[in-house]
């Protein structure tokens, strides 16, 4: 693994389990054992950081995801797949939250560049529902595809506070519900 990328992996770790504005470069710095040096060889600031942060989990998600619904032969079951991929996340040990989210509250105000990586993963999951919606033939697909992901954002920010507050396979059924309906429409 390259210096760079051990920067960004240790970085994504400690953004994730810390915050973004709680973890400073010197921390990072010392814990990815690298020179200050090579860090600003890289990265010319902690906004550059962030951004390079975002894109490689946005990567990685996009990787997960497809590798997840590649065997699923209908568009439910795409859906499906998609949702406990996000439900497996949420109940991992080392979930502390999305860090899109994260990312929209703490930084964006003071790193403006940050915008582009949370819209291109907003936009790739987005324009990954949508297609499902419509294979489903959801005339609704533009509103259906913001309630998907609505719903699976209520679960992160349910799941960041309280574990036991959530029914995963409670708000699964919910969902058929809904597409059960939108498809009689």
């Amino acid at each position: 693994m390259s210096k760079k990328d051990t920067i960004i992996n240790v970085a994504t770790t400690l953004f994730n389990k810390y915050s973004y504005n709680a973890v400073g470069i010197d921390k990072i710095i010392s814990e990815s054992n690298v020179a200050k040096m090579t860090f600003y060889k890289y990265f010319q600031s902690k906004e550059n950081l962030i951004e390079a942060c975002l894109a490689k989990r946005n990567l990685d998600i996009q990787s997960a995801i497809e590798m997840k619904i590649v065997d699923s032969d209908t568009p439910i079951q795409k859906l499906n797949n998609i949702y406990n991929w996000f439900i497996d996340w949420m109940l991992s040990d080392d979930f502390n939250g999305c860090m899109f989210n994260k990312a929209s509250l703490e930084v964006l105000h003071t790193y403006p560049s940050a915008r582009k990586p949370i819209d291109d993963y907003r936009n790739w999951l987005a324009c990954l529902i949508q297609g499902l919606f419509i294979e489903l033939k959801i005339k609704n697909y533009q509103d259906s595809t913001s309630l998907f992901i609505s719903i699976l954002d209520g679960l992160i920010v349910g799941l960041t506070i309280g574990r036991k507050n959530i029914s995963p396979s409670e708000t699964w059924s919910y969902v058929l519900k809904f597409i059960e309906i939108e498809e009689k429409l």
